[in-house]
């Protein structure tokens, strides 16, 4: 069959090995009857780097290999044992400068290249489009042998040859153009004139010309750029700098580090918990590559995989941290090698470099120097303050740490949204976006700041050295503990989901603030007030366990009130922690902060007689009073001690006003009617319950909502009326979703399973169990928090379920309920339902 498309150049099969096989390639695709743009259409890669794969100038990885060979329909079993073959002939051979160019400029790799196959196609047609194509990115992540890698693919479109131009040991702008006449072999005088006599050496020239390490004489590469591309209309130049150039022509293709293996989600909705193959990550397959060349004999083994992942995600899929890395195992295990990365500069220091390599890149202190260095002040001490930030940073909040940072300072009101940043902090803040140093990324429509973990451990490294280290983590400490505390403050209000979308972000924050002990100085009240954000959130975000290891911390730093003036702030806490102690089945312990807070309340809270009297101080009192009453009684329901439950929940109504951070109204009526649910009184639970939706409706509240509907389809279902508990739990999952809150997903899911499988839908209601069994360990919650009663509902659920289908049909839909993960798995099952209003997409956070 005759190939459409362009002709490809002819391949004598006598070369060699890389020939012969570039040839079986062609043959195969002929036979396919495919272009390449139709095979593109099947495969992860563009039809340039499938074309290259057949074009004889190199062996293809053998990611490209695997796709060239699927999209034309063959074995991919022959091919690859061929690839090895061909491979390993090839090692060792290196192919000569190529013609046109100095050396240095298009050299054939002499280790392999990996990973950057998307990158190579996205330059390539940049570059074939534009004029001037900018690689800009971190130190180390590989751009000037990317740049190379492009200008070899593009080279044979230059008729009049490929150039470059080294810029790194320059250190004086007017050195800029000198450079560049000099890699075209032109030797004139110095500056503009160069440019001018250079322009007209060039004339009518079809040319590409690279600039390699343009970042520290930014200024005048970007002026030399300009001039020529004026000038010369057939050239075209690719740049590789650390920040743009940002003029009129350019285009800039971001390099990122390499893509790193995949970490266990604990919380994933579409597939289980177990960490994908590292040796699929271009940054394991890089550091396995360099591995054993450097240290004969090294394999990624399944003992050792855990640790090779490890270190790639610790060195950011860096290239060059990776190859050092990489020679350190001539004296050290993978585990050694990555216990050792808290010192990392200094791990990866000037004893494991290439000796051909450039002396910035000889360690990785020197290559992050450099980039210090090129940084304003401002620039500097923003570095320096944003490395505390853990998990990225908003904007906003990157204005006000910053600004604050600069003055030294820390906020009197912790956390609040800040007003307009100056100039030279948004300045700063940008300046380190375009030097690669942080990352912008756009998260529910606001910008949000990342660092690398590298860059982080830089910037930290200069705080001790600049004895910033105390000021700038209060003021981190003291900002994103203002933020719990206004979460927590938004409790029960319209503003609640908002706040817990906020918190959901800054997890990763609040671990690391509340990982280490106060620093010296931090008022208690900071830390303490901030808690009270942790409960809710915990609960909703499914991180139930670590918000009780949080809370042992926190009391265990403050096992009484700190100061007569923080009494009342401590017993909130001490709430907090008896409420996460509680769902995370420590019932002990939780009953031990309830007697902790209710003597403190009696003793040492109150009992100053000139101030007890006063309004605020009496309102303090029946608030806090009220909130371990209601917290007693949803100890006693989630034991079903019915009695216990009713008195304590009357007890906390009758005294208090049921407004505070720690508890609502609807919450104790919501406990009364699950009372009266276990008691099969419907009609009172009923009433009860809906009482407290339609005070949460009125204030707005989205997770009461969650639970109060959830608690009406219980008592629905229980009632013998399985299709009204089928429409509320439609309408609970909506809710869930809005807040993309895991645990009410997980609870309303095994209530579903309980009413599908006793309204005939065996079927459903074991794909549900199965994926809804995959949630509850990692949260650190027992199941249905212990509740008794929906313990009890779920095992006659399951029951009924195996009984309907026998055990092969139920094991095969419980298989299938484990491969969707929870959320498709109610997806599915709600579509089913022939509802007249159906589900909204959920938005997935």
């Amino acid at each position: 069959m005759r190939r459409p498309g362009r002709r490809e150049r002819g391949i004598d099969a006598e070369e060699g090995p890389l020939e012969r096989f570039a040839l079986g390639l062609r043959e195969l695709r002929q036979a396919a009857g495919l272009t390449y743009a139709q095979m593109a259409a099947a495969a992860d890669f563009g039809a340039s780097t499938l074309s290259q794969a057949a074009a004889g100038h190199r062996l293809p990885s053998r990611d490209v290999l695997l796709a060239y060979v699927h999209a034309c329909g063959g074995d991919p079993g022959p091919w690859e044992r061929r690839w090895e073959r061909v491979r390993h002939e090839l090692d060792g051979f290196q192919a000569e400068p190529a013609a046109g160019g100095p050396p240095g400029c298009a050299q054939v790799e002499t280790t392999s290249f990996i990973g950057r196959e998307r990158e190579v196609d996205l330059g390539v047609a940049l570059l074939l489009r534009n004029r001037l194509v900018t690689l800009v990115g971190v130190g180390g992540v590989g751009k000037t042998r990317l740049a190379r890698r492009i200008a070899r693919e593009v080279g044979e479109r230059f008729a009049d040859g490929t150039y470059c131009a080294e810029l790194a040991d320059l250190d004086r702008d007017d050195d800029v153009a000198d450079a560049v006449a000099a890699a075209f072999g032109v030797q004139p005088g110095s500056g503009q004139q160069a440019l001018s006599e250079l322009a007209s050496a060039l004339k009518h020239r079809n040319v590409l010309l690279l600039l390699d390490n343009c970042e520290h004489l930014l200024h005048s590469s970007a002026h030399t750029a300009g001039v020529l591309l004026a000038q010369l209309p057939s050239m075209r130049i690719l740049a590789t700098s650390r920040q743009p150039f940002d003029i009129g022509p350019e285009h800039v293709l971001r390099v990122n580090p390499l893509d790193l293996p995949e970490l266990p989600n604990p919380h994933s909705h579409e597939a289980d918990a177990t960490e994908s193959d590292p040796q699929a990550s271009p940054a394991v397959a890089l550091f396995a590559d360099r591995a054993e060349a450097a240290s004969p004999g090294f394999r990624v083994t399944e003992a050792n995989r855990p640790d090779v992942a490890g270190v790639c995600r610790r060195l950011d899929g860096l290239p060059l941290a990776l190859e050092i890395a990489a020679r350190r195992l001539r004296t050290l295990t993978p585990g050694e090698l990555l216990e050792r990365l808290d010192q990392r500069f200094h791990l990866l220091g000037p004893g494991g470099h290439d000796r051909t390599a450039h002396p910035r890149h000889h360690a990785l202190r020197a290559l992050f120097d450099w980039s210090y260095e090129l940084c304003t002040p401002m620039e500097r001490t923003a570095w320096q303050q944003l490395s505390l930030c853990s998990g990225g940073v908003l904007l906003t909040d990157a204005e006000s740490l910053c600004a604050r940072g600069e003055a030294g300072g820390t906020p009197k009101a912790e956390g609040r949204t800040p007003g307009p940043a100056s100039d030279d902090v948004y300045e700063a803040l940008a300046g380190l976006v375009d030097k690669s140093l942080l990352t912008r990324v756009v998260a529910d429509g606001h910008t949000r700041l990342h660092m690398l973990e590298t860059v982080r451990a830089y910037g930290q490294e200069q705080l001790r050295e600049n004895d910033r280290t105390l000021d700038a983590l209060r003021c981190h400490r003291a900002w994103y503990l203002g933020l719990a505390a206004q979460a927590g403050a938004a409790y029960g209000t319209s503003e609640q989901a908002a706040w817990l979308r906020r918190l959901r972000a800054e997890h990763p924050n609040l671990r690391q603030i509340v990982a280490a002990p106060p620093p010296q100085g931090e008022p208690a009240e900071i830390v303490l007030r901030g808690s009270l954000g942790f409960w809710l959130h915990c609960l909703t975000s499914g991180n139930v366990g670590e918000g009780a290891r949080w809370m042992r911390k926190l009391m265990d730093w403050y096992p009484q009130a700190p100061s007569p003036g923080a009494a009342a702030v401590w017993c909130r806490a001490v709430w907090v922690a008896g409420f996460i102690f509680l769902i995370h089945g420590d019932r002990g312990r939780a009953e031990e902060m309830i007697l902790r807070a209710e003597q403190a309340l009696r003793k040492s809270l109150f009992d100053d007689r000139a101030t007890s009297d006063r309004p605020e101080h009496r309102a303090v009192h029946v608030e806090l009073t009220a909130a371990f009453l209601q917290l007693r009684s949803l100890a006693a329901l989630l034991a079903e001690e019915i009695e216990d439950t009713t008195r304590y929940a009357l007890a906390s109504l009758a005294i208090g006003t049921l407004r505070t951070a720690l508890l609502t109204r609807q919450q104790c009526i919501a406990q009364l009617g699950f009372s009266a649910v276990i008691r099969g009184d419907h009609a009172r639970s009923t009433a009860l319950l809906e009482r407290a939706l339609a005070l949460s409706e009125e204030q707005g509240d989205v997770w009461h909502r969650c639970y109060l509907l959830w608690g009406l389809a219980v008592d629905r279902g229980e009632a013998g009326r399985p299709h009204e508990a089928l429409e509320m739990l439609r309408r609970t999952v909506r809710h869930t979703w809005e807040i993309d809150e895991r645990l009410g997903e997980a609870t309303l899911a095994e209530t579903l399973a309980w009413v599908l499988a006793f309204s005939g839908d065996a079927h459903s209601a074991a794909v549900v169990l199965g994926a809804v069994d995959r949630v509850w360990t990692p949260s650190g919650a027992p199941r249905l928090f212990g509740f008794a009663l929906m313990s009890s509902y779920r095992e006659r659920g399951l029951r009924h379920a195996r009984t309907s289908l026998g055990e092969t049909q139920y094991a095969r839909a419980y298989s299938t309920g484990r491969r969707l993960g929870l959320r498709s798995a109610l997806e599915k099952t709600f579509s089913k339902v022939p509802w007249p209003d159906q589900p909204t997409t959920p938005h997935h956070t």
